[in-house]
């Protein structure tokens, strides 16, 4: 189940990451601004999350397999059009919309799955899962500019379309929904198989959550956590290349941030356990801070090398609490709904950073500001995460 859910997110991410590389290219070749093209980014997280609410109470009933197998052929058709687009309002209604689609059928039917699996080591478990992402972030970037560099961008939306095919969908086929479906126990369960079923049930409903303070502290902290990451994510690799350093050299840095990311990911488990969820919330956010105050007076390759690599270590080690800590404060019950309601909060930060950023581009010929304003926001993640780490409202889930 792990390794299945890693091959998938690892094919899921690679254009994620790659759409800085993505931004200045086709910008320069169409004509277009980046703050406009930066708003399909928004468009996609404001219709996937959303519907995610919907594809996590399905998959808490049905299972993963048929919604992430439809996934993949949404995505590959996706990028096979993303490759004849002309007009902006193209990407706006395929990276945007169909895309999305995509998104929704995919992330949060696999990441609420994989907690059913595991009674003991579910936060190492979810951290492999999410490993998949940053093996798509290392591949993706220096992929997507080597096609480029031989072809064009248009060829590289139709290799991603291919991916999808050939590894997406076969491995889909391999999810299962819990282990009691198949008469199986979780990792490291010794009960019975009806003792497991009945935890698996227990913990909030998804209006019991909604009611809790810790569920919109959460929120706030992912939205934060979005915001900043999607800006970084999707202008980086520009600002980079405006200060006269090389493409490939850009390239690189995503996929050092993505590595790196990928040892934080599987660091995050053992922090967990040294930490504990919340604490462990304020010391990242707290590096992330520094990380970027470095980043604003960064101009040389070292100093993005640097960057790159602690930035990917602690952006890592956060990238699993997004399943961990909804799965810890509300139980398994509603697992996948609560999820994806909590990721809809944090794409409304996404929604506006990147955006935000291409504007303050378009407008100042520079992303000094921005990345000022995200230092901002890393402040108000670290306010709301010392909230959540003094809270003790929690309620007991009603059974």
């Amino acid at each position: 189940m792990v390794f299945s859910a890693m091959g998938i997110l690892a094919v899921n991410s690679q254009p994620y990451y790659s759409f800085g590389i993505f931004l200045k290219t086709m910008t320069g070749e169409l004509g277009w601004e980046r703050g406009a093209m930066s708003l399909a980014i928004s468009i996609t997280m404001l219709v996937s999350n959303p519907l995610s609410i919907l594809t996590g109470r399905l998959s808490d009933k049905y299972g993963p397999r048929i919604m992430v197998t439809a996934s993949g052929f949404v995505y590959s058709l996706g990028y096979l059009l993303m490759s004849y687009v002309q007009a902006l309002w193209q990407v706006y209604l395929i990276f945007g919309v169909l895309i999305a689609v995509g998104g929704a059928l995919c992330s949060v039917p696999l990441t609420s799955t994989i907690p059913r699996w595991f009674t003991k080591r579910r936060s190492v478990a979810l951290g492999l899962t999410y490993a998949g992402m940053t093996v798509g972030g290392i591949i993706g970037p220096f992929l997507t500019q080597w096609i480029i560099d031989i072809q064009d961008w248009r060829w590289a939306y139709r290799v991603f379309a291919i991916m999808t095919l050939v590894v997406f969908v076969p491995l889909s086929q391999l999810l299962k929904r819990s282990p009691g479906d198949s008469g199986m126990k979780p990792y490291g369960e010794t009960g019975e198989t009806e003792s497991i079923a009945a935890e698996s049930a227990q913990g909030f409903s998804y209006r019991q959550a909604l009611r809790t303070r810790w569920f919109w502290l959460f929120g706030g902290i992912l939205l934060c956590q979005f915001f900043v990451g999607q800006t970084l994510v999707g202008h980086i690799a520009p600002h980079i290349t405006d200060l006269g350093i090389s493409a490939t050299m850009a390239a690189g840095v995503l996929s050092i941030y993505a590595a790196t990311s990928l040892v934080g990911t599987n660091l995050s488990g053992i922090m967990i356990e040294r930490l504990g969820l919340k604490r462990m919330i304020v010391v990242s956010f707290s590096l992330v801070l520094l990380l970027m105050v470095w980043l604003i007076f960064s101009r040389t390759e070292w100093m993005f090398y640097f960057f790159a690599v602690f930035y990917g270590l602690t952006f890592g080690l956060l990238i699993p609490l997004q399943t961990v800590v909804p799965g810890e404060l509300f139980g398994l019950k509603s697992l996948g709904s609560i999820s994806a309601t909590l990721m809809f909060i944090g794409a409304i930060g996404g929604a506006i950073g990147s955006p935000l950023a291409g504007a303050i581009f378009d407008a100042r010929g520079s992303y000094f500001v921005a990345f000022l304003i995200c230092t901002g926001i890393n402040v108000v993640a670290i306010i709301l995460s010392i909230v959540l780490l003094r809270s003790r409202d929690k309620e007991v889930p009603v059974q």
